[in-house]
């Protein structure tokens, strides 16, 4: 950091809390009795206090002998130099203190302006409406990761046996052959599998619920996918499709939380949402109270560079 920007820093603390260029006797007596004077500026029991506060309270226990008060005031007659000095350079008139102030003083009001909306609590009405609208979020279905390996055969294929007994062989080579290499199920897919859209994956259908299983490719192919316990389980199914050989590689178990168990949850977001249409209501207030105008021209005459960076593009020569 340069010592343009500490200065700055130093200003912009100094600016946000309102401190002033000079106390006069009145204005120290109203704030507590001096336990330092710095130059024009005081340093008083209330911001001695008040700077204490601002600490820990493991920190605050270690100031209780007159020395380590001592240490503690020095680093604040530190900052009130610094701050003198700073206002001296007159910077507390720099642009970028004034645009950091605008954004500290703007960060209060709406921090204060969202705090009291946060007053009052949530009704049980906004809980359940929130909790219903965000129901998948709470009560989540189990999952299962499968792979299959398809032979398409429709119910009324003359071959449909034949088939199924080539299935059931190459099942039994796959699982020998896994013994050595843990490959072996995607691996015949990818040659074997006659679905065009996972053969390239070995056969890998992702995360699915039983009902998402039971949609795509029939109820029967869910339940034995359901069926399945451990990772690395393989089964054998008939469907109105075909026959699939499946493998379980993943499990994402269900969850059900009702509005008292998600109670904590809900009531943080319920607030959350209060605090930020607190916050659009002012604005659109202040909006209609406000004029606001755009000039399109201007606007469209700051550009962006190849570089990514901002800047504004020269107005074209009159005539």
């Amino acid at each position: 950091m340069t010592l343009r920007q500490q200065w700055i820093s130093v200003v912009v603390l100094v600016t946000a809390m309102g401190c002033r260029g000079k106390d006069t006797p009145g204005d120290v007596e109203s704030r507590g009795r001096a336990v330092a004077r710095v130059g024009h500026g005081a340093i008083t029991e209330d911001t001695f206090l008040r700077k204490l506060d601002e600490q820990p309270a493991f920190v605050r226990s270690r100031y209780r002998s007159l020395q380590a008060k001592k240490e503690f005031l020095d680093n604040l007659v530190r900052f009130e130099l610094l701050a003198q000095e700073a206002r001296r350079q007159r910077l507390d008139q720099d642009p970028e203190v004034k645009a950091t102030l605008e954004k500290l003083i703007v960060q209060k009001l709406v921090q204060a302006h969202a705090a009291e909306a946060s007053k009052e609590l949530p009704t049980e009405g906004e809980l359940k409406k929130y909790y219903e609208g965000h129901l998948q979020e709470f009560v989540r279905p189990e999952r299962l990761r499968v792979s299959h390996l398809f032979f398409a055969s429709a119910a009324n294929d003359p071959k449909r046996t034949q088939i199924q007994q080539e299935a059931k062989k190459l099942r039994a080579e796959i699982d020998k052959k896994e013994a050595t290499l843990p490959s072996a199920f995607a691996d015949t897919a990818r040659t074997r599998s006659e679905d065009p859209a996972t053969k390239s994956l070995g056969g890998d259908l992702g995360f699915k619920t039983k009902e998402e299983l039971a949609t795509q490719w029939g109820p029967e192919m869910a339940e034995a996918a359901f069926g399945l316990k451990n990772q690395g389980d393989s089964a054998e199914v008939m469907t109105q499709r075909g026959i699939h050989l499946l493998k379980l590689t993943g499990r994402q178990p269900g969850t059900e939380r009702d509005l008292a168990a998600a109670r904590q949850v809900v009531e943080s977001r319920v607030q959350m949402e209060k605090r930020s249409r607190a916050t659009d209501d002012l604005v659109a207030k202040l909006r209609s109270s406000t004029e606001v105008s755009v000039d399109e021209k201007v606007l469209e005459s700051i550009e962006i560079r190849a570089d990514g960076t901002a800047a504004v593009s020269p107005s074209p020569a009159v005539p």
